[in-house]
């Protein structure tokens, strides 16, 4: 899933961009057409709104593609009707590249700027990953694609251990800090199609295409990074530890409500077996290999 995910979006990306290109090729074909009817007098404007075009769809690039579209027909201009002078021809070129250029960028720097708005709606701006409200939008869709054309999910709870104790010890900078460094740990472990969200406070919440076994084995491995994780603090490095919690849709929960629960109460359950470990909602604690080897056996059984 999380291949077939990544591969996706390049291939939209690319059609997108040949779609755009294809449009901007029309029209300027179309321009060259009506300039060499038109005539040398009146060249220049029926490139306007191609070269407009080239601008908001391809940026800088888009602009230079008309433009030099439009050289090229102004260079076969004098086989089908009167020449244009070259000082005029030269003078229309520059003055449309340039123009073209300096609007092609504008675009450009729009563009980022409501790419950046949208972003930073959707995520946590101290750590980086999806804040609650995305989280639940994702996490109603992918429930609702589940249970539309099968498969699984798999809701990791985790949460930082004694984090009020750090606060208190180290500083709220600190405490950012740290809250940073674990969002660019989850971000680092996680495939592009996982979903990872600050969930509230020092807790954060991931969802993944998989069983609970899945979601276990994710949480043991967030486990162990968050345990070498080291936090510059005043006067040297401090670490951190973590509890998770997994459950799984549909084989555990029957609804995104109750998988949410049952995450949250074996995470509960992780804290209550003294912190630093990991515990499934149908498969408990996994703290050793044997454990692990029973909870693959119970889940194909």
């Amino acid at each position: 899933m999380g291949r077939r995910g990544a591969l996706q979006r390049p291939r939209r990306g690319r059609q997108a961009w040949a779609r755009k290109l294809g449009f901007l090729l029309t029209g300027s074909l179309a321009a060259s057409a009506l300039a060499l009817l038109l005539g040398p007098d009146a060249f220049w404007p029926p490139f306007l709104l191609p070269l407009l075009a080239g601008a908001v769809l391809l940026f800088e690039p888009g602009a230079l593609l008309v433009t030099l579209w439009a050289g090229i027909t102004l260079a076969i201009a004098p086989a089908v009707g009167p020449a244009m002078q070259p000082r005029d021809a030269l003078l229309g070129i520059s003055l449309y590249l340039l123009a073209g250029l300096l609007l092609g960028h504008r675009q450009r720097r729009h563009r980022r700027l409501q790419s950046s708005l949208a972003t930073s709606s959707l995520t946590d701006r101290l750590t980086g990953v999806y804040n609650y409200g995305t989280f639940v939008d994702h996490l109603r869709s992918e429930v609702r694609q589940a249970e539309r054309y099968g498969g699984e999910l798999a809701l990791v709870m985790l949460d930082l251990d004694h984090f009020k104790r750090f606060n208190d010890a180290y500083g709220h900078q600190a405490g950012n800090d740290l809250l940073r460094n674990v969002g660019a740990v989850l971000r680092g472990l996680l495939r592009d199609a996982d979903i990872v969200a600050r969930y509230g406070g020092e807790e954060f919440a991931v969802l993944i295409r998989g069983d609970e076994l899945d979601g276990l084995r994710l949480a043991e491995r967030i486990r162990r990074s968050v345990l070498l994780l080291k936090v510059p603090v005043t006067g040297g490095e401090a670490y951190v530890t973590v509890s998770c919690g997994a459950a799984s849709y549909p084989s555990d929960a029957r609804d995104e409500t109750q998988l949410v629960e049952y995450a949250d109460a074996a995470l509960y359950a992780s804290k209550k077996s003294g912190r630093n470990c990991v515990c499934g909602h149908a498969l408990g604690k996994m703290e050793s290999r044997a454990t692990r080897r029973e909870a693959r056996r119970a889940a194909g059984a």
